[in-house]
C-alpha cells in the first residue's frame, strides 16, 4: 500500500455509523472520549436516516462535546454507505471505525495504534470480541467470546472462517487503503460489509495485524443489523458470493466452481467451518475459536428457533443447533460408502448440505422469473428468429429448442446446441445493420456496461451508449425485451446499476412501451406483476424491471 510513514503523534479519525441507535450510541461515544481520546483526534458520526430519537440524542451529545461532527442523512442508505460518508469526511490518515452499539476498553486504541505502526501494518484489530448483554443493574454480562488468532491475519486464514477481526468491523486502518480499494461495497443495508471491505484490502496486499491480549465489547442482541439481514433466505452466503466473485480466479479451481454453482453460492460461506475455501496453490488457513458461556449454551435451542445470528452459533463449541444433523450426515455417509460399489467415494470430497431438506425451496427471483417472462412473450410473438445480447445462456439454450436463437456476448461462448448459434459482440458497437433485427433481447446486462466487471473499459455512460445501439439495430415493427434492476437509482460499483422506471423510459424515448412487468425483490410480494405501475416500481430497492418495447 502506498502511504507515508506514520508516527505515534498522528491523530485518529473515529467514525461511528449509526441507524436507530438512540439507546446505545451514547455509550459508544463515551467509550471513545473517556479513555481513548487524544488531543487532535476527531469524532465523526453518520446518522443513517434514523427514524427513532437518534438525531435528538446526537444533538444533546454535541452540546456536551462541541467537537463532535454529526452528519444527519435524510435517507437510510445502509451501513456501507454511512461508513463511506464518514471516511470521506475524515481529516486524518488513521481511521478507527466503531459501530453505534459497541464499546471500547479505556486505553485500548492508543495501544492498537502503537502496535499497528510498530508492525508496519495497514489495518489492526483486537484479539477478542467480548459479546455482552446489558443487565438491569447496568453491568455487562459476557455471553461468549470470539478468540481471534493474534499476529498477522493472512488471506488464507481470513478465508478459513469468520473468527477474525475482519467481519466485526471495529478496527483501525489507513485511509489510503479505503481509497485504493474503492471504498466499502455498498451492497444492501449492511450484510458482510466489514467482511467485504477486509477481503478487498487483503486481496490488494494490505497487511492486517491482530493485537495480542486485547479486546472490545461487542453488543449482542436479536435486533442487530446482521441478524435482520440474515433473515433473508440464503443471504449469508449469497451476499458473500457477490463480494468474492471478482477474486474467484485466485481460488482453487474446485472452490471456484463450487461457489459459482447454484448450491454453492447459497451455502459456501455458511459452511466455512466444515469446508473452508483455499487460495490457489496455498494450504488451508486457520480461523479462531469461540468460547461460549455455560448459560449461553443452555439458551442455544431457544435462540435457534428465533434465528439468532448464524455465524455466532455456527462456530460455537457445542454447535448445538446443527450437531444432530451433522451426526446423521456422518452416519449416512458411512452407511452409503459401505454399500456403494459403483463409484469412488472419499470423505475428503464430501459436502454436507444440511439445509437442503428444508420444505421451502429457494431460488434467485430475478434469474428465474425474468427468463420466464421473456419466454412467454416470445411464445406470443412467435418470431422466425430471435437475437439475444448477453442475457442468461440458460434462457437462450431453452428457447432455442422452439425458436432459432443467435446469442452474442462480450466474452467467447462455446455452447453447441441445435437451433442455437453463439458469437462475440460488443454492446457499444453491435455487428448488425440499422433497423435489421425483428426480435431482440438484452436482459440483466446493460446495468454492468462500463463498470469494468467483465473486463470491459470503464465508461460512466457505457449503458446509455448500449441503449442507443439496441435502439439502432431494432427493426421497425420489431420487439425488444429489456430487463434491468429497478428501484431507487444508484450504482453498486463494480457490480451493477439500479435504475428508476423513469430513467429507462427516458433512455428508450424513441421506442414504444408495450408492457412493463415487475419482479418484486421480496418473495412475499408475489411473482411477476404484469402491467405494474411506475409508483409500484419506485417502491423497490432491488426489484427486476421487465420492459417490452416496440419500434414504430
Amino acid at each position: 500500500m502506498n502511504q507515508k510513514p506514520l508516527s505515534l503523534s498522528d491523530p485518529i479519525s473515529f467514525v461511528i455509523p449509526g441507524f436507530n441507535c438512540a439507546s446505545t450510541i451514547l455509550e459508544s461515544i463515551e467509550s471513545i472520549i473517556d479513555g481513548n481520546w487524544t488531543e487532535g483526534d476527531e469524532l465523526i458520526i453518520v446518522n443513517d436516516g434514523s427514524t427513532d430519537n437518534t438525531e435528538n440524542v446526537l444533538a444533546e451529545a454535541k452540546k456536551k462535546y462541541p467537537f463532535i461532527k454529526v452528519f444527519n442523512e435524510k435517507e437510510n442508505r445502509g451501513c456501507p454507505a454511512a461508513r463511506n460518508i464518514g471516511y470521506t469526511h475524515a481529516s486524518h490518515e488513521i481511521i478507527f471505525n466503531l459501530y453505534s452499539d459497541d464499546v471500547l476498553v479505556p486505553g485500548s486504541v492508543a495501544k492498537l495504534k502503537e502496535y499497528m505502526i510498530s508492525e508496519n501494518a495497514d489495518i489492526a484489530g483486537f484479539e477478542e470480541y467480548r459479546y455482552f448483554k446489558e443487565e438491569k443493574n447496568g453491568k455487562k454480562k459476557i455471553t461468549h467470546r470470539w478468540m481471534c488468532r493474534p499476529g498477522v491475519l493472512s488471506l488464507p486464514d481470513f478465508l478459513a472462517g469468520d473468527i477474525n477481526p475482519g467481519p466485526g468491523g471495529n478496527f483501525m486502518f489507513i485511509k489510503q487503503i479505503w481509497k485504493d480499494v474503492g471504498g466499502v461495497w455498498e451492497y444492501g443495508k449492511g450484510m458482510h460489509e466489514a467482511w467485504g471491505f477486509t477481503l478487498k484490502c487483503l486481496m490488494a496486499g494490505a497487511k492486517f495485524v491482530v493485537m495480542p491480549k486485547s479486546f472490545y465489547f461487542h453488543r449482542y442482541g436479536s435486533n442487530s443489523l446482521f441478524v435482520r439481514e440474515a433473515e433473508k433466505e440464503n443471504e449469508v452466503s449469497l451476499m458473500a458470493t457477490k463480494m468474492i466473485t471478482p477474486y474467484l480466479d485466485r481460488l482453487e479451481p474446485s472452490d471456484k466452481a463450487y461457489i459459482q454453482s447454484e448450491e454453492g453460492s447459497k451455502n459456501w460461506y455458511s459452511s466455512l467451518d466444515r469446508a473452508p475455501i483455499r487460495l490457489k496453490g496455498e494450504p488451508f488457513g486457520k480461523t479462531g475459536v469461540i468460547v461460549v458461556a455455560t448459560d449461553a449454551r443452555l439458551k442455544t435451542l431457544v435462540l435457534r428457533k428465533i434465528k439468532i445470528a448464524y455465524p455466532i452459533y455456527r462456530r460455537a463449541k457445542a454447535l448445538l443447533s446443527r450437531t444432530k444433523s451433522y451426526v446423521r450426515f456422518i452416519k449416512q455417509f458411512k452407511s452409503f460408502q459401505k454399500s456403494n460399489s459403483r463409484f469412488v467415494m472419499s470423505w475428503k470430497e464430501h459436502r454436507a448440505f444440511l439445509r437442503d431438506a428444508d420444505k421451502n425451496f429457494s431460488f434467485d427471483r430475478h434469474y428465474v422469473y425474468h427468463p420466464a417472462w421473456a419466454a412467454r412473450v416470445l411464445k406470443e410473438t412467435s418470431p422466425q428468429e430471435h437475437v439475444d445480447i448477453s442475457s442468461t445462456v440458460h434462457f437462450c439454450s431453452i428457447v432455442s429448442a422452439f425458436i432459432p436463437v443467435k446469442f452474442y456476448d462480450y466474452r467467447k461462448t462455446d455452447i453447441r446446441l441445435s437451433g442455437l448459434s453463439c458469437g462475440e459482440a460488443d454492446l457499444l458497437k453491435l455487428p448488425f445493420e440499422s433497423n435489421s433485427l425483428q426480435s431482440l433481447s438484452c436482459m440483466h446486462t446493460i446495468e454492468h456496461i462500463g463498470l469494468g466487471r467483465y473486463g470491459d473499459p470503464i465508461d460512466p455512460d457505457g449503458d446509455l451508449k448500449a441503449v442507443a445501439e439496441l435502439t439502432r439495430v431494432l427493426a421497425k415493427g420489431g420487439t425488444l425485451l429489456f430487463v434491468v434492476p429497478i428501484g431507487k437509482p444508484k450504482i453498486i460499483f463494480n457490480a451493477h446499476r439500479i435504475y428508476s422506471y423513469d430513467q429507462i423510459l427516458t433512455a428508450f424515448k424513441t421506442l414504444t412501451l408495450k408492457e412493463f412487468s415487475l419482479i418484486p425483490e421480496k418473495q412475499s410480494a408475489g411473482g411477476i406483476i404484469k402491467n405494474a405501475t411506475k409508483e409500484r416500481a419506485d417502491q423497490e430497492d432491488y426489484g427486476c424491471g421487465c420492459f417490452w418495447f416496440t419500434k414504430s
